[in-house]
């Protein structure tokens, strides 16, 4: 008979969530927390249990098809930045599109509208974008916990609305899987399609960014971050660790940074990802069409391709201008890399909780709580509810997406309860943790594209995922009533909008722009390349 441990499922995540919260030491509170499952799995013996730990991370570190290739991705995408830092490209590139915009609006659209343009990978966006633009969010006085934020609502929420991303074909099988148990035929991804409008959290959470960008109505955390920044011009707290800053303080930057130094690599890290998701998804056999290809790309290779190819490009590029010599791009290569072992540590503790959670049956557990006795009017919302809890809890979204979508299925078709908006509520409350739990990967990547202290950018950021998450839960209530998306979107975009403006006014201050001059930006401009 398979065990079950009822209660003590929830127990991991929920000691490194209390923990990294109290502490503020993230990666110890991980490690806490897997240690405290593997006592459970282990029946109480702490030396059996320090043996699981170590177990289950070498599991974990060791899975080729994803974990390593992500570490060597995040690795890889770290030396580059070194490289750009060195080449003194970073720096033209911030000057010249600080020419170009003249407001802090300006440079956070401009962020925002990249990150909604780069849909097709949530890692790719979070680190690539954050790496490119935050030299301009800096010198624009705009706090690290802001950009983080942007980074972190253009990745997931973006890559799980696209018809074409590194995430659908996962979702679609996952479907397909679970209309064929039910004994159903019914093209997955033509369902996939119908959960699109019924997504409210997604859409929301894009619409937010750019709504608080142009309107300036910051509240709680974010507001006090900002206003630290537009008065001291300190991009981060200094009490905070964690910060990919210290890793580069020491490095001479080059004189001789031109604008191509940075937009030649990066154009090529682009250009060569797209042609090698294409490769591996084998469009270029025939009959292979464009979406088919996206849908079974194998995402973290074509990264690793597409990086390793910016940086030759980098190193070539600044040989043959004599910017900087192969020996100083070596040695920024090895310090861009070694900036990233805070985040690849993060990254490991969090899969391996994730680890730990999957043998407890965590989701198992959670998804059973709303399993029996549901009118089919409720069940997208308590389905909601349910994968918030669940991918906050454990920082998996694509777990809860798999623990959850076979239920939802022939749940929803026994009861009634309208099929698109209970999958897009499984997919929506799966993209909440992935966007806000400070066990998720996308938001540590967020974190550390920005350079922002991990727990910094979750407690900025909480507050305006729930927000959305709160006006989303109406809409999926609606959804299940109504069986249409149009009044409960509009409805969820009115209470959201009411919400924000009440927010605002009792937990926020407005935050005022900052003109484009010498006077303001210059001397924050120096600090950050001291």
């Amino acid at each position: 008979m398979e065990q079950t441990f009822g209660w003590l499922a929830i127990l991991p995540p929920l000691i490194a969530i209390i923990l990294a919260i109290a502490t503020k030491e993230v990666l110890l509170s991980l490690l806490v927390g897997v240690f405290s499952g593997a006592l459970v799995l282990s029946g109480y013996n702490p030396i059996d249990a320090l043996m699981k730990t170590i177990e289950i991370i070498a599991t974990k570190l060791g899975d080729a098809e994803w974990n390593i290739r992500v570490i060597v991705v995040v690795v890889l995408l770290g030396g580059l930045v070194g490289l750009l830092n060195k080449s003194g490209g970073s720096r033209a590139f911030a000057e010249w599109v600080a020419s170009k915009i003249s407001s802090r609006k300006g440079a956070q659209g401009a962020t925002w509208i990249m990150g909604i343009l780069v849909f097709f990978d949530d890692y790719f966006n979070s680190l690539t974008i954050g790496s490119v633009m935050r030299p301009v969010t800096d010198r624009f006085r705009i706090s690290r916990e802001k950009l983080a934020y942007i980074l972190d609502s253009t990745a997931a929420p973006v890559c799980i609305l696209a018809p074409i991303s590194s995430w659908v074909a996962y979702v679609v099988s996952l479907i397909a899987g679970a209309y064929e148990a039910a004994g159903v035929e019914e093209p997955a991804f033509g369902v996939f399609l119908s959960t699109i409008p019924y997504n409210f959290y997604a859409w929301t959470a894009i619409l937010m960014v750019g709504i608080i960008i142009f309107t300036k109505t910051e509240f709680g955390p974010m507001a006090r971050a900002e206003k630290r920044t537009l008065t001291t011009g300190r991009t981060y707290d200094d009490s905070s660790s964690g910060t990919s800053d210290d890793d580069f303080k020491d490095m001479v930057i080059s004189k001789h940074g031109k604008v191509y130094d940075l937009i030649l690599p990066i154009i090529t890290l682009f250009g060569a990802t797209i042609f090698f998701m294409l490769q591996t998804g084998g469009y270029f056999n025939e009959g292979v069409t464009l979406s088919q290809a996206f849908n079974e790309t194998d995402a973290a290779s074509s990264l690793i391709y597409g990086t390793f190819l910016g940086i030759l490009v980098a190193i070539v590029t600044y040989r043959l201008h004599n910017s900087v010599t192969i020996t100083d791009s070596m040695e920024a290569l090895v310090v861009g890399m070694k900036s990233m072992f805070f985040a690849c540590c993060l990254l490991t503790m969090a899969w391996t909780i994730g680890g730990i959670c999957e043998e407890l049956k965590t989701g198992d557990f959670l998804a059973t709580l709303l399993a029996d006795s549901l009118p089919g009017e409720v069940i997208p919302l308590l389905i909601f509810g349910l994968a918030c809890f669940t991918a906050f809890s454990t920082g998996a979204s694509w777990g809860t997406f798999a623990i959850i979508i076979p239920i939802t299925v022939p749940l929803a078709l026994a009861t009634g309860a309208h099929l698109p908006a209970c999958i897009a509520a499984v997919l929506g409350g799966g993209v909440f943790g992935d966007h806000c739990s400070p066990l998720a990967d996308t938001t540590i990547l967020s974190s550390t594209g920005a350079a922002c202290n991990h727990l910094d950018h979750v407690k900025t950021q909480l507050p305006y995922a729930v927000t959305v998450a709160a006006s989303a839960s109406i809409g999926f209530l609606l959804a299940g009533i109504l069986h249409s998306f149009v009044i409960p979107f509009i409805t969820t975009m009115v209470l959201f909008f009411g919400s924000l403006v009440i927010l605002h006014k009792i937990w926020g201050g407005e935050t005022e722009d900052v003109a484009r001059t010498e006077e303001n930006m210059q001397p924050l401009m120096e600090a950050v390349q001291e």
